[in-house]
């Protein structure tokens, strides 16, 4: 009786049949466990048995390999084995349909591109797809990180992670147009004609994505001269206009700050080539306190600051 108590003792009832959910098996998921001491029939009932299978698969297990795993990984436990002789175990399912993919992909490609306007056309269906069940709630979602987005065909990863765990990652293909507001020629431009304001208005357009042919600031496209003939509703790009280096490196220019009806000039040292309408640092010839201005003329910069507080 007492080598009975020191070993102790637990007798499992085997399920001929077991629906589980998670992606790993526990003993207490395929069988019943009654034994005399509480710690000893959690420890048993707690022990992993391997990965579930997978939806539309099922896997058997034997009793009497489950009574030498008990009596290998629960130190000192006499384990009694009763009912099937084995048990057929199903998964749980979840089923994760193609709109809920697209749905998560949609979200993440919004927080990339906050407060543009795009648009997402899928280059390729969705396929939906059967997951373990987990003990938690399924989630679905995609994480583009630090991904710029540029516009054409983009790839979105959406992850299903069954209980916490990333179970599957399923890869999205979309095309991604995104729109702009761009300076438009309300003319014809000819080669070597110079650009001045009246020449343009403000038109939304689809973006190319491409750096180089970004649309030109209208700030910084006055002044500059047309490199080919350019036609009447054209997006006018830096690629298109030649601008005029006016201030270089080294060159002193009035550096001139502004705040509401306060002006102050000072001496300033221009820290790098600039073109009209260019942002560059300066540093303030006197006190050598660097700060970043706006490229006006050949000899002046300028900085404007809020008039409120």
């Amino acid at each position: 009786m007492l080598l009975a108590l020191f070993l102790g003792g637990v007798t499992i009832t085997l399920n001929p049949d077991a629906t589980v959910r998670g992606t790993e098996i526990q003993l207490a998921q395929v069988a019943t466990v009654d034994g005399t001491d509480p710690d000893e029939v959690a420890r048993v009932r707690a022990i992993k048995l391997g990965y579930a299978p997978a939806p539309g698969y099922t896997r058997t297990l034997s009793a009497g390999r489950l009574q030498a795993d008990v009596q290998r990984l629960v130190y000192g436990v006499t384990a009694t084995m009763k009912g099937s002789g084995s048990c057929r175990v199903s998964p749980a399912v979840d089923h994760v349909s193609a709109a809920t993919i697209e749905q998560a992909a949609r979200r993440e490609v919004a927080r990339a591109l906050p407060g543009r306007e795009f648009e997402l056309t899928l280059n390729a269906p969705i396929v939906e797809l059967d997951v373990p069940a987990g003990n938690q709630p399924l989630e679905v979602r995609s994480v583009l990180g630090d991904t710029i987005l540029r516009p054409g065909p983009i790839n979105v990863p959406v992850r299903i992670q069954v209980d916490g765990a990333l179970y599957r990652t399923v890869w999205t293909n979309w095309r991604l147009a995104v729109w702009e507001d761009a300076n438009v020629l309300k003319r014809p431009v000819a080669l070597g004609e110079t650009i001045s304001p009246d020449m343009l208005e403000k038109k939304r357009v689809l973006s190319s994505g491409d750096g180089e042919s970004a649309p030109l600031a209208a700030g910084l496209a006055w002044g500059a001269t047309a490199r080919r003939d350019l036609a009447t509703g054209q997006v006018l790009r830096e690629i298109d206009v030649l601008r005029e280096v006016i201030v270089k490196r080294g060159d002193t220019v009035l550096l001139e700050v502004r705040r509401g009806n306060v002006h102050a000039r000072v001496a300033a040292i221009a820290e790098a080539d600039a073109h009209p309408g260019d942002r560059i640092r300066v540093k303030i010839a006197e006190s050598g306190r660097a700060m970043t201005a706006t490229v006006v003329s050949r000899d002046l910069a300028l900085i404007e600051l809020s008039d409120r507080g």
